[in-house]
């Protein structure tokens, strides 16, 4: 597959877990969002908490292991969390969520959406 692929596949698939994180009341803050070295696929709020989304796409007989999200991706995405709510002042907790898309071989998409995989311990005032 080359990087243009892969790249269109990921854009369709962070769409469609736009699709799904709106259908769930969230509202869409960023996109691709740089947040030190770290890219944050979505932004997205939802009552008192921001939530960072890792977005995975795969074809269907991928191996799931969770698509790749071990735990040292979940420390990066909880400290992009605290940096950002820290740099904008912003009175919220951080939740980490995960969506898991698979596109299957007849055009089907299953979407997965793990709610808070790690909720980082609320910072000191």
């Amino acid at each position: 597959m080359n990087d243009l692929t892969a790249k269109s596949i990921g854009a369709s698939g962070e769409d469609l877990a736009a699709e799904e994180l709106t259908g769930k009341g969230y509202a869409i803050v960023e996109r691709n969002a740089r947040v030190g070295k770290v890219e944050v696929d979505i932004i997205a709020r939802r009552d008192s908490r921001l939530v960072i989304v890792e977005v995975k796409t795969r074809a269907a007989g991928h191996l799931d292991e969770r698509f790749g999200i071990d735990r040292d991706k979940v420390r990066r995405l909880c400290r992009a969390g605290d940096t950002y709510v820290k740099s904008r002042n912003l009175p919220m907790e951080v939740q980490i969520d995960a969506i898991l898309i698979t596109n299957h071989a007849d055009g089907r998409r299953e979407v997965e959406h793990l709610e808070d995989i790690a909720l980082p311990p609320r910072r000191r005032r």
